[in-house]
């Protein structure tokens, strides 16, 4: 059996580190480890579009005075 490993730099503590091919992490082991207790980047960001309730005011606005702002 073959293993086709990388030598790879950490990008959370620097270290060097081996990493197999087939394996798309960029942390070492222990770096992982401690970046399991963040939350996962989808989970921070809303979904969807932010609603523009700006505009939907104006248009309400000139709706109730006969079309004329």
């Amino acid at each position: 059996m073959e293993l086709r490993v990388q030598l790879k730099v950490c990008e959370g503590c620097g270290c060097l580190w081996y990493r197999a091919q087939s394996q798309g992490t960029v942390y070492c082991k222990e770096c992982e480890l401690k970046l399991r207790a963040f939350p996962a980047p989808e989970t921070r960001k809303r979904r969807g579009r932010p609603r523009e309730r700006i505009l939907s005011r104006v248009w309400a606005v000139a709706d109730e005075t006969g079309g004329a702002l």
